[in-house]
C-alpha cells in the first residue's frame, strides 16, 4: 500500500462532496495531468506531468516552456522574484536523480540545487520510522507473509522507511527552496546560493483500524489474478506513509505541509495538513481530508486546500480543525492564491483545466 504513493488511478475517486457554492471559471481546458501550478505576474505556470510539459498560460493561451526529455519527469513549479522554479527527474541512469531547476526571464535555465534522489541515498530521513501493519499475531503475520511472496506486492508487513524519493511539490521563500518529498516522506529544504540539500523535517505518522473498505480498496488496485487479502487483517492496526504533497510558508518561517496518507488515503480520507516550526516540530492544523495534494495559506491565516480524491477545493480557517468547501471539482490536484482569486488545476486524470474562483462569491 505505501508503494501506491501517488499512483493516482481514476478507478479510486470518490463521488464530489455536495456544498452550496457558485461554479469556478474555466480558463483553459484540454490539459494533460495538470499536478501543480503557481501564479506570476499577469500568467500563470502549471505542469503537465503527463505529458512532461511545463506551461504557461497569459489570457487564455497555453504556451510550453519547457518539455522534459522522454526519460525525464516533472514535478512542482513555485515562482519568486520574477522566477520560475521546478522539479525535474532524469531516469535514463542506473540510479535517478532529480534538482531544482530555476528558468530566469530570458528563458535561462540553472540547476540551483545538488541531487534529491542522492540525498535520500545517503541519508533515508525516515529510516527510523516503522510503516506497516504493526503488532500482528504469529499466525496472522505468516499468512500476510505468504500472501505478499506470492503477489509480489509493495509491503506490507512492519518495515521501516525505504530508499525512494518522489520530489513532487516545492515552494521557494527568499533564498531557500522547500521541496515535499513524496517517497521521502520529508520536507527537505534547499539552500538556493549553494545547492545544499538538507532534511527541514520528516512527516509524523499514525495508526489507523484495517477496515473491510480499505481492503475492497486496496484488492481493486491490485492486478485480477492476485489472491485477495487474508481476512486476518480487518481490525488489525496499519500505519500509513505520510506522503508529503505540497509545501507553503509563513511570514515566520513556519512550513505547512498537505500529507496523503500514503495508499489508503486514496481510499479513505486520511489526509492532514501540519504546521512546522522552524525545529522541525510538526503540529497538526486540519485533519479528514480526502486526497489533500495541493495547499496555499493566505496571508490572513486561512489555508485553501485541493482534495484530489474528496473531488473539491475547501478553505480551512485559522484556529479551526475543519476543512469548509469552496467548491466542487473534477479532481483538484493543485491550488493558488491571488488576492481574493483562487486559482486551481482540475481534471488531473481527464480533460485537465485551469480554473479561478472568486472567494468574494462564496455563499
Amino acid at each position: 500500500m505505501a508503494a501506491s504513493v501517488l499512483a493516482l488511478t481514476a478507478s479510486l475517486l470518490t463521488a464530489p462532496a455536495q456544498a452550496r457554492t457558485s461554479e469556478p471559471r474555466v480558463v483553459v481546458d484540454g490539459l494533460v495531468g495538470p499536478l501543480s501550478l503557481a501564479v506570476g505576474s499577469g500568467h500563470v505556470y502549471l505542469t503537465q506531468n503527463f505529458s512532461g510539459q511545463l506551461s504557461k498560460v497569459k489570457r487564455g493561451t497555453v504556451r510550453t516552456v519547457y518539455q522534459v526529455p522522454e526519460t525525464g519527469g516533472l514535478g512542482g513549479v513555485a515562482t519568486s522574484r520574477g522566477r520560475t522554479y521546478h522539479l525535474e527527474s532524469d531516469f535514463s541512469g542506473e540510479t535517478p536523480t532529480s534538482h531544482v531547476v530555476r528558468t530566469s526571464w530570458d528563458g535561462t535555465r540553472t540547476v540551483v540545487s545538488d541531487d534529491l534522489w542522492q540525498h535520500e541515498i545517503e541519508n533515508n530521513p525516515d529510516a527510523g520510522v516503522s510503516y506497516g501493519f504493526v503488532g500482528l499475531n504469529p499466525s496472522c503475520a505468516a499468512e500476510l507473509g505468504a500472501w505478499e511472496e506470492a503477489a509480489g506486492s509493495p509491503p506490507l508487513s512492519e518495515y521501516t522507511g525505504i530508499v525512494e524519493s518522489n520530489a513532487y511539490q516545492l515552494e521557494v521563500s527568499g533564498h531557500r527552496a522547500y521541496v515535499a518529498d513524496a517517497a521521502a516522506n520529508a520536507i527537505l529544504e534547499v539552500d538556493l546560493r549553494t545547492g545544499d540539500i538538507s532534511t527541514a523535517a520528516v512527516l509524523p505518522v499514525f495508526d489507523i483500524t484495517f477496515t473491510e473498505e480499505l481492503k475492497a480498496g486496496l484488492e481493486a488496485s491490485l492486478p485480477p489474478e492476485a489472491a485477495p487479502l487474508p481476512d486476518c487483517l480487518v481490525g488489525e492496526d496499519y500505519v500509513p506513509e505520510s506522503v508529503p504533497t505540497d509545501v507553503a510558508v509563513d511570514h515566520r518561517g513556519r512550513l505547512y505541509v498537505t500529507t496523503l496518507g500514503g495508499g489508503a488515503g486514496e481510499i479513505v480520507p486520511l489526509s492532514r495538513v501540519y504546521r512546522i516550526d522552524r525545529h522541525g516540530h510538526a503540529t497538526t492544523v486540519a485533519r479528514g481530508l480526502h486526497g489533500a495534494t495541493g495547499l496555499d495559506r493566505a496571508r490572513d491565516g486561512h489555508l485553501v486546500v485541493a482534495e484530489l480524491f474528496g473531488g473539491e477545493v475547501s478553505v480551512v480557517r485559522p484556529g479551526s480543525w475543519k476543512a469548509r468547501t469552496l467548491f466542487t471539482a473534477d479532481s483538484p490536484a493543485d491550488v493558488a492564491l491571488s488576492g481574493k482569486r483562487v486559482y486551481a488545476t482540475t481534471g488531473a486524470f481527464g480533460n485537465g483545466a485551469l480554473v479561478t474562483y472568486d472567494l468574494g462569491r462564496r455563499r
